[in-house]
């Protein structure tokens, strides 16, 4: 039921495997090591790395670059157009990293080239069951998207960060480093780093995510300064610019904490600081 697939000079590749219903177009590049499963769907302009699975009935579209060790489990829609009425079949991207796992029916989409023309996920990433990751998204490493979990156009979402599960990140929003977004949230405000956030219409604010850092290896130390940096922030004697002007003064020797700092700082849509 499996045969070898062949470069344009249609010599073999070396162990790779096609399943006899899966379609793969000539003009798609697929590297070593890698099975195709039935009634998958490879198109051209398609790039395929080594020691991939590409589950059945997935349908993978091009321009799309997808790295090493790259596992689909089954019925995914991998670098279709995006869901822009202004797009206008434009040859934008979708870049995948290494040795992610996308399982049952996740979506992701190309760019626009109004927000650069690339959608990009990098490396060691889980996406669970019927995630969907928009055009012209950048979601970093490490990262965990619950079954569900849901980003709108342009978000960006830092490394270790973890999406819970049908829960949704609204257009031009961020996820910071190590964030931890609870079930079924609406973010639309940036989610600050470290922090946990849960809720819809508002989003609320819980403090630093203390177990996931602690099971990340940060120290006690570094844990206590962002704990401290969180009670300043929302402190009533205080606004939040003296707050944030007083972590400066007191915690600068914190890496972590001014990330935080940084994050507000360059936040476009505002972040989430209203307390739970």
């Amino acid at each position: 039921m499996l045969r070898p697939p062949h470069v344009g000079d249609g010599r073999p590749l070396m162990v790779t495997e096609i399943h006899t219903t899966a379609v793969v177009d000539p003009g798609a590049a697929i590297g070593e090591n890698v099975v195709i499963g039935p009634f998958a769907l490879i198109e051209k302009n398609v790039e395929i790395g080594n020691g991939c699975h590409i589950g059945p009935y997935t349908r993978v579209s091009g321009p799309t670059k997808i790295g090493k060790n790259n596992h689909f489990e089954s019925h995914g829609s991998v670098g279709a157009a995006p869901q822009d009425l202004k797009f206008d079949g434009a040859p934008t991207r979708l870049e995948i990293g290494d040795n992610n796992t996308f399982r049952e029916f996740i979506t992701l989409h190309r760019g626009t080239t109004g927000g650069g023309g690339i959608t990009r996920i990098n490396n060691n990433n889980l996406f669970m069951a019927y995630a969907h990751v928009a055009h012209d998204c950048l979601v970093g490493s490490d990262t965990i998207f619950a079954n569900s979990a849901t980003l709108a156009g342009h978000v960006e979402i830092g490394d270790f960060a973890t999406i819970g599960a049908f829960s949704a990140v609204h257009q031009f929003c961020r996820v910071g480093e190590y964030a931890f977004l609870g079930g079924f949230t609406v973010a639309t405000k940036d989610c600050l780093p470290y922090m946990r956030i849960a809720g819809s219409r508002p989003a609320k604010c819980y403090g630093p995510n203390a177990i996931g850092l602690e099971r990340r290896g940060f120290s006690a130390e570094r844990r206590r300064a962002l704990k401290r940096a969180w009670r300043y922030l929302h402190s009533k004697k205080m606004t939040t610019s003296e707050a944030i002007e007083r972590i400066k003064e007191e915690l600068s020797d914190s890496e972590e904490v001014n990330l935080v700092l940084n994050f507000i700082e360059s936040a476009e849509r505002g972040v989430i600081l209203a307390r739970g």
